[in-house]
């Protein structure tokens, strides 16, 4: 066998190799997709002739993976990799140019990227289908945890209202008869103590939809602007900027006006809680046919994703001990869903949060 022949063999095992090794990296269940493509980028060009000087990037969409930087001046082969309708990809290998030019590549490497490529494909699509079915089926999770989580606040909150109105009653009784200031003064802290578990009943009951509504046909843009008076001391207090475009036409809605004063209230003052001093909110209401929506937009601390999966749970809360109980997006929750509604949130950490609420205009049954 001559020596131009001991080459071809070799090249030959070099790409098979490449591609036995690039199946057993994709096949690895405990690496995630960016640490498959690193190493993927990182094992394609020693399967090519001239392994030294060979560098390959990996493009998915707009995300590139590069086994070192593209020379100033080079020379490249590329495969496209299809992907689907969001768009595609490509693979390149580069060689410095001089001393290579585009004859230094073998027709063979040419097939190697697209066997690669096609490989590269199935992989990508494969990746992004689980994920699209992770993000389900955590989306059911969450759905059924929510239920579950509502129908043990209603309980809580019925055995709780039985106990908290005898406290009341007695405690009343006890400032109308007694003359004794320290008895009266107790009794008065009961009272308060008493009155605010109330409130926090009040708001699992919100979670889970236990309070009647009083459904009204009433003007969206009118019940957000009077919530805006009910905050405004807080926002000028912390030097916040409220800017609102609300709709010019009149958005007629049938809703419940305190639910959603409380509503439209809780988002204000989480974009205000997570605001810097002087910073700014964006309130936006738009007429969409049958429903209304509304933006509540702060450009605040952001949330990470584990975050926002939690943020409509009771109790969940990212402020300090003793500034709130982790009700209010909760009690959101419960109001939007009762309303046959929809909300949405999309965050970035140090970017700020949007929370966007669809409601239906007129409620059906």
């Amino acid at each position: 066998m001559g020596n131009s022949e001991s080459e071809i063999l070799a090249e030959r095992l070099k790409e098979l190799s490449c591609l036995y090794d690039i199946a057993k990296i994709t096949l690895d269940s405990t690496k995630d997709f960016d640490q498959v493509l690193d190493e993927i980028v990182h094992r394609i060009p020693k399967a090519w002739k001239h392994e030294t000087a060979a560098i390959c990037h990996i493009q998915v969409r707009t995300h590139w993976y590069k086994s070192a930087e593209e020379p100033h001046k080079h020379v490249f082969q590329e495969q496209i990799i299809r992907i689907g309708d969001l768009g595609n990809g490509r693979i390149r290998i580069y060689y410095p140019a001089p001393p290579f030019t585009e004859k230094d590549f073998l027709e063979e490497e040419y097939r190697l990227l697209e066997k690669l490529a096609m490989d590269l494909s199935l992989y990508i699509q494969h990746h992004e289908i689980k994920s699209r079915e992770l993000r389900y089926l955590e989306s059911l999770r969450h759905h059924d945890r929510l239920k579950v989580l509502g129908e043990i606040t209603a309980g809580i909150a019925h055995e709780l209202n039985t106990p908290l109105g005898s406290i009341l009653g007695f405690s009343q009784l006890i400032i109308d008869d007694s003359k004794d200031p320290a008895t009266l003064s107790d009794a008065q802290k009961i009272v308060h103590a008493a009155l605010h578990a109330r409130e926090v009943v009040k708001k699992l009951m919100y979670f889970s939809c236990e309070l009647p509504q009083r459904l009204e046909s009433v003007s969206f843009n009118e019940v957000i602007r009077e919530t805006i008076l009910l905050i405004k001391p807080s926002l000028e207090g912390k030097k916040i900027v409220l800017e609102t475009h609300l709709s010019n036409d009149p958005i007629i809605i049938q809703l419940d006006p305190v639910q959603i004063t409380q509503v439209v209230f809780n988002l204000i003052n989480n974009g205000l809680h997570a605001s810097p001093e002087n910073g700014k909110i964006i309130i936006e209401t738009q007429d969409k046919g049958d429903s209304a929506e509304l933006i509540v937009q702060d450009f605040g601390t952001g949330m990470h994703e584990e975050t926002i999966a939690q943020i409509f749970e009771p109790f969940f809360t990212t402020k300090e001990l003793g500034d709130g109980m982790g009700l209010g997006l909760s009690v959101v929750h419960g109001i939007i869903k009762s309303h046959k509604g929809s909300i949405f949130v999309k965050s970035k950490i140090n970017e700020g949060t949007q929370f966007r609420i669809v409601l239906p205009k007129k409620q059906e049954g």
